[in-house]
């Protein structure tokens, strides 16, 4: 039940930073440098850690099974990121024919933009889900993983469809359907068995995720955005939230 309520939590993140993009741009590099190191504290922390203490250090072919998982998680977030980018800075104009319908394929290109990130906050979801499988713990610590780079999912959500010249009625369309992903991927992670082994390897999956997410993605979007010196404060807090939160939680549970 807490899982779940977490999710929904995640929906009002996204839809927070839809709005936020539709009115201001010149303090997005902050959310996403203290996300990133939110992110990136989390998967070295918590979720490798406890995802090798779970299969214990006698299983040496399940450890090599969550680095492997590791690996792939880094890859497909980094594919999805790629493709909903592919086409962000312009390239299409520069080898199209002068005849080609450009407001066609940008809007086209918004939307398929739109359904990557809506599946990434799927994942996310169900990321909650499995954490909490896991242990109450790394449940939440996962969630407030999660809540913090939602924010920055619901702002490039508005900001790819705008930006490809779509309407904002279709942008604020794509944003729900992004807020509400992650609560129906929560709900099918809660709804089906997972052995623990199998935990153990989506943990390693959603450390890698949470990896490329926090230090190739938003930190360096936020470096390009940003003024460094309060950037490196933001990146250093988002450290130390999960820090006091893993302390704090590892005395309750």
């Amino acid at each position: 039940m807490i899982a779940l309520i977490l999710a929904v939590l995640t929906f009002f993140s996204t839809a927070l930073g839809g709005l936020f993009a539709l009115r201001y741009r010149n303090r997005l590099y902050l959310v996403m440098g203290f996300s990133a190191g939110v992110l990136v504290a989390a998967a070295l922390v918590d979720l490798l850690p406890e995802a090798l203490e779970m299969i214990g250090p006698a299983d040496a072919s399940a450890r090599e099974q969550i680095f492997l998982a590791a690996m792939l998680g880094f890859l497909v977030y980094f594919s999805l990121d790629f493709f909903v980018h592919l086409g962000a800075a312009g390239h299409e104009e520069r080898h199209e024919s002068p005849g080609h319908d450009h407001h066609h394929h940008h809007v086209a290109f918004g939307s398929a933009a739109a359904m990557g990130l809506t599946v990434h906050s799927f994942l996310d979801g169900f990321a909650i889900g499995g954490g909490f499988q896991a242990s109450a713990r790394i449940g939440w610590l996962v969630a407030i993983a999660v809540l913090a780079h939602d924010f920055g999912d619901g702002v490039t959500t508005i900001g790819v469809v705008l930006g490809s010249k779509g309407k904002v009625r279709t942008s604020i369309g794509w944003l729900l359907a992004d807020a509400t992903a992650p609560v129906l991927g929560c709900a099918v992670a809660l709804a089906i068995s997972i052995s623990t082994g199998f935990i153990a390897v989506l943990l390693g999956f959603f450390a890698g995720s949470f990896l490329f997410i926090g230090a190739a993605h938003l930190l360096p979007e936020a470096e390009h955005e940003g003024k460094v010196r309060w950037l490196y404060i933001v990146v250093v807090a988002g450290f130390g939230l999960m820090a006091v939160v893993n302390y704090f939680l590892s005395r309750v549970h």
